[in-house]
């Protein structure tokens, strides 16, 4: 069992993503084929089922990318166990909030001591082929927090000291909404992460993850935007969601075929 995502890092520094909301098998294969490091298939603002999960991931996995899911409740264990058991190589839970949340989502994704996942004998462990699965998915599977409230942002310091997170990620979206900042896209034509009360958030959350050794990650939805955050350091980067940046080159596409057209 490997973890493509610390492989990259590894290689790289950072490993280089995107959420997944269309379900879209195909579209992992794309971006596996164009290269990218890990799909965050999303299950929490998506009608994504575990059935489409499972392709998705044979599909990533093809091309060494990394297969990985965010749930919809940072509470739900049985739902965190099911995804890994069906294959993923790791699981994102939003809104976290304080340690307690934390340790839940390390207990859903850990095998005793580290946590209490259930053995299990699914596809994960490729039905009893992975001779050591217990220790090889604890050193592998990877347990992210999604910071992005307030209450997240106040105990960032707790939560990034839990034993056995890997990843916090960091949610400048619903971050934002909670500070009463109008929301806009991390893109090339947006302000809204260079508001002082998300500049302060980003460093002190990224501070923290430093100091207790967790990989930093952010979403960002350009191509400047994930630059601009991974030169800053960060580690764990999401540079498009698939439906947003179909809808929004499609959009660019026909609008320019339209001009042409009337010169």
């Amino acid at each position: 069992m490997r973890n493509f995502v610390k492989e990259k890092i590894a290689a790289n520094g950072y490993a280089l993503g995107a959420f997944i909301a269309s379900g879209s098998s195909t579209n992992c294969e794309i971006l596996g084929l164009n290269g990218l490091d890990f799909v965050m298939i999303d299950c929490e603002h998506a009608e994504t089922g575990s059935e489409s999960v499972v392709h998705m991931c044979r599909a990533a996995e093809m091309y060494g990318t990394a297969p990985l899911v965010r749930v919809y409740d940072p509470d739900d264990g049985p739902m965190m166990s099911r995804m890994l058991d069906i294959g993923v190589q790791g699981v994102m839970a939003p809104l976290v909030g304080n340690r307690g949340q934390a340790e839940n989502l390390v207990n859903f994704t850990k095998y005793a001591p580290l946590g209490k996942r259930g053995a299990n004998g699914g596809r994960g462990p490729r039905w009893g082929l992975y001779e050591d699965y217990i220790h090889a998915s604890n050193e592998n599977c990877l347990s992210i927090a999604q910071c992005e409230s307030l209450e997240g942002l106040e105990n960032i310091e707790a939560i990034a000291a839990t034993p056995g997170l890997d990843v916090i990620f960091i949610g400048t979206g619903d971050l934002s909404l909670e500070m009463g900042i109008a929301f806009k896209a991390d893109s090339a034509a947006s302000h809204t992460v260079d508001a002082p009360e998300i500049v302060a958030a980003v460093d002190a959350i990224l501070a923290a993850c430093r100091k207790n050794h967790v990989i930093p990650g952010i979403v960002t939805a350009s191509a400047e935007g994930a630059a601009r955050r991974i030169r800053q350091g960060f580690q764990f980067v999401t540079c498009m969601n698939d439906l947003g940046f179909f809808r929004s080159r499609t959009a660019q596409h026909i609008k320019t075929v339209r001009e042409l057209i009337s010169r």
